[in-house]
């Protein structure tokens, strides 16, 4: 795969990560608290369909193109509300853009002006930071050029006590990565037990990520909540199987949603030439650590 992520815009794992994300904050949203969400990986913010990357990989036709294909009427209440962002974003930007979790972020801030949410990003790299400065300057998030190492332990604990941060990073050399994620998540943890932490991560290489869940069950971190969708079986060698989500501290009766997302989005989302998968088989929603 390649990780620069204009090239994997839109595609099904983009898909499943927002709109658990849309899920998340509708969730924390119900209680008349204020709360804080980061998103520490934050991209370029916006990306468009029609770029050279994303035409050359085609992957949003999978993702974001089937999803406003299909019918969604019966559909669980947060994807109705994702594909409602994407038309806002659609009719405010361009026909053809994609926001990232920044513009998520941002969007429920707009729309929960009383909420108390105080939403912001980070980006190390300076030429995203840029783009992301530049494309949401104007929304209700605060963008910081900054490392997500160095800059989560720096806000938290939040002064409004309850909050998500989001962890969408990379994943350029998986082994390592896991193992610093795991790291950065436990140090986290231990500074702030009562966040939510929401991290993403791809399904290529079955041993990495069960290793990856092993290394997690041997920490100190309560309520471990792991929700998958696999478009092709682990056995086949593709560049993505399928998409994951690490939540630690979900908040009540998230599963049950997640469980319900997923198994909606499965034959949207699934792949005419691959191996059979029934929905038992292509979605995993299971408690890591806890319940």
């Amino acid at each position: 795969m390649n990780y620069k992520h204009a090239y994997h815009a839109g595609n099904f794992a983009d898909v499943v990560k927002h709109i658990l994300l849309v899920q998340l904050l509708n969730q924390l949203g119900q209680k008349n608290k204020p709360f804080y969400v980061l998103d520490a990986y934050g991209g370029r913010g916006l990306y468009s369909l029609s770029s050279e990357e994303a035409r050359k990989t085609g992957e949003s036709r999978g993702g974001i193109q089937a999803l406003m294909k299909a019918d969604t009427e019966k559909a669980p209440a947060a994807i109705k509300d994702y594909v409602e962002g994407i038309k806002q974003a659609r009719f405010t930007y361009d026909k053809k853009v994609y926001p990232g979790s920044p513009w998520w972020i941002a969007h429920h801030v707009e729309k929960n002006p009383d909420g108390g949410v105080r939403g912001e990003a980070f980006e190390a790299k300076a030429t995203e930071y840029d783009a992301l400065n530049y494309q949401l300057h104007k929304l209700p998030i605060g963008i910081h050029h900054r490392n997500s190492f160095e800059g989560i332990a720096a806000v938290i604990p939040p002064k409004e006590k309850r909050g998500l941060i989001l962890l969408d990073p990379p994943y350029e050399q998986e082994h390592k990565d896991f193992t610093r994620l795991i790291n950065l998540l436990v140090a986290s943890y231990n500074k702030w037990p009562q966040g939510t932490y929401a991290l993403w991560f791809p399904i290529k290489n079955i041993e990495a990520v069960e290793l990856f869940y092993k290394k997690l069950k041997r920490t100190d971190m309560r309520r471990q909540l792991v929700c998958e969708l696999n478009i092709y079986p682990n056995d086949i060698a593709v560049g993505l199987n399928g998409t994951g989500m690490l939540i630690i501290n979900p908040p009540w009766q998230f599963d049950n949603h997640a469980r319900e997302i997923l198994r909606f989005l499965q034959p949207i989302f699934k792949v005419a030439d691959a191996p059979d998968l029934t929905p038992d088989s292509a979605t995993n929603v299971r408690w890591l650590v806890g319940e």
